[in-house]
């Protein structure tokens, strides 16, 4: 079994001065390179993934509205990370990858195409966690910090 060596949750906005604050996309996966520098994952696969995942927590449930929050959490072992990113929801839809080419609604399907595994689920309050898994491939001697 593999063992955990890294857990770490984190509120975004981090800080939330104000009842309008909202969620910006970019912080995310910005936490996210710098908690991971070093872990040996492909940042720039995990910064695309979770930019789509946070979007669309902001677009489609009550975390883009103002006074919204979203946590990311990120679970590391010896052979991968797992992020999850969890929404505060009133979704009334499961999120889906669309059967046929749009013009949008495609962030699912690069997180299914880049992901070695991700999926999603949804508490009895309404929360959303969608997660992805990427391996780690090396680099990762002395992380974390």
């Amino acid at each position: 079994m593999p063992t955990g060596r890294f857990v770490e949750v984190v509120r975004f906005p981090v800080e939330n001065v104000s009842p309008e604050a909202q969620v910006n996309v970019r912080e995310v996966p910005a936490y996210l390179r710098e908690a991971l520098d070093g872990a040996g994952a492909d940042l720039d696969d995990v910064d695309l993934m979770a930019a789509e995942i946070v979007t669309n927590a902001v677009r489609h449930t009550a975390s883009g509205r103002p006074g919204g929050q979203v946590w990311a959490a990120v679970i590391a072992t010896d052979e991968q990370v797992r992020v999850e990113v969890i929404d505060q929801s009133e979704a009334r839809s499961e999120p889906w990858i669309p059967p046929y080419p749009v013009l949008s609604g495609r962030g699912l399907l690069i997180v299914q195409e880049l992901a070695a595994r991700w999926d999603w689920s949804r508490d009895r309050n309404g929360y959303t966690t969608v997660w992805f898994q990427v391996p780690r491939t090396g680099g990762a001697a002395g992380w974390p910090r």
